[in-house]
């Protein structure tokens, strides 16, 4: 059954703001060390309260991406992508008065959902488009560059005198102008998912979708691999005996690879097809985790973290297409923010305690075993999928 497409009169307006959509919903998850870190200097917290934050957003964001499989079937996508915006920056707000932590936790879980929404309904709009990989990229370009300008500007012009407070408070106006490019999202019901199922048999639509589950398992195990190994490389490069400063720019030049990751999918896309960016993943990331298993100084550090965003953006396009192109109901890809977020969760909490009774290497270790397995599992959805995958 072919892949449904957006209304292609008005492609680019679609497909960017979908991409202002998605850069929305992960922009929080993009500056969380920050919110953290601002939330434990001006509200005092210790690092198990710091972490009831961290959990209660991604709390919020993985049962909104459940929410929207149902709320798509009779809620128009705009009225949708609006009413997340502004659980999104309400919620946001709210967290920045002076209540006791487990109301700001609640808000923070409240604007997590809203995020959740956001991202979920844009890659469910870019991947109904007829070119998903390339689309895909410009989100992910979209993502990191308002993720790059809030990440240069609010730590150095916001956080000092304001604070906790008037972090969420510009973040909350920023994020609350993607409110002005929902013009290009269609304000019908996009998707009725009984008439897109009685299309097929029974036992081809219950194929593919065991196929699809198999493709946001995969998606989630590679995420906390990657994400196991991000949470701890400013602890890798201390231990390296770099400065603060020296990590801090390494950090921020990363940033530029996964701007560079997310334009070579636009740029390529389907030209070298969906298995040789898989391959070339899988050898990246192994030499990645190689590189920080052993000893580097600066120069050595920016250039592996700068390759490591960079590929993670890459693959991750191609990812998410393989992902949506198995969801014959145009519904279920809304889960892949949420099988992400499952994945950022889950793979910090097993690498500190892998680190703790076994060190760093063994993180990698592990890590790299966990890359090889997701891939294959990918691998193997284009080779029995592929007149869907």
């Amino acid at each position: 059954m072919p892949i449904q497409t957006v209304n292609t009169k008005t492609p680019y307006r679609v497909i960017g703001a979908a991409s202002m959509m998605g850069a929305a919903g992960a922009a929080v998850f993009l500056l969380l060390p920050i919110i953290v870190g601002s939330a434990m200097d001006t509200l005092d917290l210790s690092e198990e309260q710091a972490g009831l934050l961290t959990s209660s957003y991604f709390a919020g964001y993985l049962f909104s991406c459940i929410a929207t499989l149902r709320l798509v079937q009779f809620i128009s996508q705009k009225r949708l992508a609006r009413a997340s915006y502004s659980l999104l920056c309400l919620s946001l707000l709210f967290a920045s008065l002076p209540l006791n932590q487990m109301a700001i936790a609640l808000f923070m879980a409240a604007a997590g959902a809203g995020a959740g929404m956001l991202f979920g309904l844009a890659v469910l709009i870019i991947g109904q488009t007829s070119a998903p990989e390339r689309n895909f990229g410009i989100l992910l370009v979209a993502q990191q560059l308002f993720a790059a300008i809030l990440l240069f500007a609010l730590p150095q012009w916001v956080v000092p005198s304001w604070g906790f407070t008037g972090l969420l408070v510009a973040l909350s106006v920023a994020l609350g102008m993607g409110l002005l490019l929902l013009n290009g999202i269609d304000s019908t019901i996009k998707v009725n998912s009984n008439n897109l199922s009685n299309q097929a048999p029974q036992q081809r639509k219950t194929h593919l979708f065991g196929k699809l589950l198999l493709g946001l398992f995969a998606l989630a195990i590679h995420f906390s691999a990657l994400s196991a190994v991000w949470a701890f490389i400013e602890r890798m490069a201390v231990d390296q005996n770099l400065q603060a400063d020296q990590i801090g720019a390494a950090l921020a030049f990363s940033m530029l690879g996964g701007v560079l990751g997310g334009l070579l999918v636009v740029i390529l896309g389907l030209r070298i097809g969906r298995i040789i960016p898989i391959w070339l993943s899988i050898i990246t990331f192994l030499a990645i985790f190689y590189g920080y298993s052993i000893g580097f100084g600066i120069t050595g550090f920016a250039i592996i973290t700068f390759t490591f965003s960079l590929s993670w953006n890459y693959i991750l396009g191609y990812q998410m297409a393989i992902i949506t192109a198995l969801d014959t109901t145009d519904r279920y890809s809304a889960l892949i923010p949420g099988a992400q977020a499952l994945g950022a969760l889950t793979g910090p909490i097993l690498a500190g305690n892998i680190i703790v009774s076994q060190g760093y290497n063994s993180v990698l270790v592990i890590a790299g075993f966990i890359i090889i397995t997701a891939s294959g599992l990918f691998l193997y959805l284009l080779r029995t999928g592929k007149n869907h995958a």
